[in-house]
């Protein structure tokens, strides 16, 4: 490829990147119905044809959106797992990681997207593969989270997605109950019994019931 055609290669990612950007920005600031590709074009300042060049429907650059959006979490979870398994970040810090993820921009995107899905048919079936590849990628960060001899990867993975769980339950409550008291005490409550799930007494009895022993056998 000749230098102007890079030039021009790198020029078409860059606007690509930008309409990305610019559609996670206006989905946060306005909400899935009221974002419009018009809107999206002038915040990324570029032309309406050129958004077409790139996503010929709302619903492709909809979908680039959260694909960006959970590509970019999943990055950012492993890094931070990364840290924690190495010792350079404590637990409890990893929890706070969690509830700040999970409450915050990705949460609230993530969840426009979700909601409008739930009654959407066409954009659910575009949506569910995206989002089955996230949590494929978060199963296998969470497998490598904990010490073999101390929890088998199944296990591993019942107990980081039981935290995820409590961190989105508790990101859907904030919409309709700002209580920060309320939310502090469960985070740290949830900071006291990770690790006895993950190393400790707590974590033997949650995976001594029958379900986990024929898995095992």
């Amino acid at each position: 490829m000749s230098q102007s055609g890079r030039q021009q290669q790198a020029r078409s990612l860059a606007t690509r990147e930008r309409l990305v950007r610019a559609t996670l920005d206006e989905i946060h600031a306005v909400g899935y119905h009221a974002a419009t590709t018009h809107q999206i074009a002038e915040r990324a300042r570029v032309s309406r044809g050129a958004l077409l060049h790139h996503f010929p429907t709302r619903a492709d650059i909809v979908l680039a959106a959260l694909e960006t959006l959970l590509a970019d979490g999943t990055a950012e979870i492993k890094a931070v797992s990364h840290d924690v398994r190495t010792g350079a970040l404590p637990l409890a810090d990893f929890v706070e990681f969690l509830w700040q993820l999970f409450s915050g921009r990705f949460f609230q995107l993530s969840m426009e997207m979700i909601n409008e899905a739930r009654t959407d048919p066409d954009l659910r079936q575009c949506l569910i593969p995206v989002v089955q590849r996230f949590h494929a990628a978060l199963d296998a960060i969470w497998a490598e989270f904990c010490d073999a001899d101390a929890r088998p990867p199944r296990e591993a993975r019942i107990i980081l997605n039981l935290t995820v769980n409590l961190m989105r339950g508790m990101g859907v409550q904030t919409v309709l109950r700002p209580d920060p008291d309320y939310y502090r005490d469960l985070i740290e409550a949830w900071k006291a019994v990770l690790p006895q799930l993950i190393g400790g007494p707590a974590g033997d009895a949650a995976f001594a019931g029958p379900r986990f022993r024929e898995a095992v056998a």
